[in-house]
């Protein structure tokens, strides 16, 4: 419903994709903002403890563990903000999917989210494994700030076009060049 207030994670269910954190922010938030929910997508071998996790911890109606989902884009946008709770990452096809859909973005502070995720520009960046961090960012930045989580997803979708398919050929036609330059000067010497 409209009075939902939504976060998505698409991810293999991991040690490195972290889940788990996810589930105990949600229990700790779970009071604060009773409409709260965590949509989870994928599957894994930790997928069965996070769902265990959170039948012991009686927050089934605010988490969803969708498993394998081919419609990310419309879970994307039916949400509020999306998170990640990584360990590390290379660089997250998750984050740039969520914003190039205009979310803002809650993630951990490993190397691939640093990449996207600018602190304080168009999301917010908190410490690995820190429940409290986590929570504390999801209410106050962008449950209680709606103006603040439209500005870091405007925020999101203009630092992303860095990435789309024409800027990315453009750089690659740069490197190419580059390299031909170079093997015609080493063929020149020779």
């Amino acid at each position: 419903s409209e009075d939902e207030f939504i976060l998505f994670y698409a991810a293999e269910f991991s040690q490195r994709k972290n889940q788990i954190l996810l589930i105990h922010v949600i229990n700790a938030l779970k009071n604060k903002i009773p409409a709260i929910r965590l949509l989870l997508a994928g599957t894994g071998d930790l997928l069965e403890p996070c769902r265990n996790l959170t039948e012991q911890l009686h927050i089934r109606e605010h988490v969803q563990l969708l498993g394998y989902q081919k419609n990310i884009h419309e879970l994307l946008s039916i949400s509020d903000a999306a998170v990640s709770s990584s360990r590390q990452e290379g660089l997250p096809v998750n984050i740039m999917e969520a914003m190039a859909t205009g979310l803002p973005v809650i993630a951990t502070r490993c190397r691939g989210n640093r990449d996207l995720v600018s602190h304080g520009h168009n999301g917010i960046l908190v410490d690995i494994d820190d429940i409290e961090q986590m929570a504390e960012a999801i209410q106050h930045y962008f449950f209680a700030n709606k103006t603040l989580q439209a500005t870091y997803g405007r925020n999101s979708l203009k630092r992303i076009e860095a990435y789309s398919l024409p800027c990315v050929l453009t750089e690659m036609k740069k490197i190419y060049n580059l390299v031909m330059l170079m093997n015609d000067h080493k063929q020149q010497r020779t």
